[in-house]
């Protein structure tokens, strides 16, 4: 469970105050670390046992002020433990607490459905810090997920008014992982009425769906069972290959990234060819294919091919020094 601002807050405050009651005693009454320890969690808990010896005047000031400090300490974290418990999670259960880090997003991407494969959809765009946000209906699944500190409004993404909510219109994509074929369709012609250049990416669950979700105007369409299927039978008749595949899905943990590079206009990149580039030897980045302007892909390209403006480089390469590759690519300094 994630520790909250408030909590590390009263934290904090609780050493404070044990050790203000500990250096009290130690110094103006001459007692030992124990008995001031002793002395000064007795003192705030208020259990009225006998107060220490050889007590002078400023001693009684000082537990007096002690005393204040416990008090108000304790009713900060009365206060917090109440709001957690009683206020937020009460709000939470009825759907009525708005997260409004929402309203802050912008080219985010809205997921709709928090189910296994939603829940890994996000951690993956977590991880490249790319802004994003979930839809979710269950009061359960939304309250573990803001736990997490995901940003996440539980409400029907097939409803306009959700999907409004969730800022679809500054949005840079929707994915859509319910596991009804007919309501991701539903959520998709909603989403795409609202922002007509949201980029839509959508699970299916068989063959059928696959055609229909496109043609409701998802740019992309994953089917799970499909895709497992054809790694499994991968692994089994070429290993080589399934293993590479694998090193790339795990990417997240080897720190690996599998991306694109758009080359823009000023970048030094342009003119170039991929040998003469600094691709290889100064980002240590593997050309798979390329993607021309015009729409052409070249695959498997050679060392003197050109680099050419508005051309899209499929690259593998690692991950720290991806982010520099598309500053370059940008023609923006490092």
């Amino acid at each position: 469970m994630k520790i909250t601002k408030s909590a590390w807050i009263w934290l904090f405050t609780l050493l404070f105050v044990l050790g203000f009651g500990i250096g009290g005693f130690c110094i103006l009454l001459d007692l030992s670390f124990v008995e001031a320890f002793y002395y000064t969690i007795i003192t705030l808990a208020t259990v009225g046992y006998n107060a220490p010896p050889n007590l002078s005047m400023e001693g009684m000031l000082f537990i007096a002020i002690l005393v204040i400090l416990g008090i108000s300490a304790a009713g900060y974290a009365v206060s917090q433990v109440t709001r957690y418990f009683l206020v937020e999670r009460i709000l939470t259960a009825l759907g009525k607490r708005r997260d409004v880090r929402v309203d802050k997003l912008e080219k985010h991407w809205i997921i709709c459905g928090l189910g296994r494969m939603g829940e890994e959809v996000f951690e993956h765009l977590r991880h490249y810090d790319i802004p994003c946000m979930a839809l979710e209906m269950s009061e359960q699944k939304v309250a573990w997920a803001r736990e997490k500190g995901w940003i996440v409004l539980q409400g029907d993404a097939r409803d306009e008014d959700t999907l409004e909510s969730a800022g679809v219109r500054r949005a840079e994509g929707l994915i859509v992982t319910l596991s009804d074929a007919s309501d991701n369709v539903y959520v998709i012609i909603t989403a795409r009425s609202l922002n007509p250049n949201l980029r839509t990416i959508a699970r299916a669950s068989d063959s059928q769906s696959v055609r229909i979700l496109y043609r409701a105007g998802a740019e992309k369409v994953i089917n799970p069972i499909v895709a497992g299927a054809a790694a499994i039978a991968r692994a089994s008749i070429k290993p080589t290959v399934a293993n590479f595949l694998e090193l790339v899905n795990i990417s997240r943990d080897l720190d690996l990234d599998f991306d694109s590079v758009h080359i823009m206009p000023g970048s030094p990149l342009i003119g170039k060819s991929l040998a003469e580039s600094p691709l290889r030897s100064e980002y240590n980045a593997m050309v798979i294919a390329v993607k021309r302007d015009s729409g052409e892909y070249i695959y498997n390209p050679t060392g003197s091919l050109v680099i050419e403006q508005g051309d899209e480089l499929i690259v593998f390469a690692d991950g720290k020094r991806m982010a520099n590759l598309r500053k370059v690519a940008a023609g923006l300094k490092e």
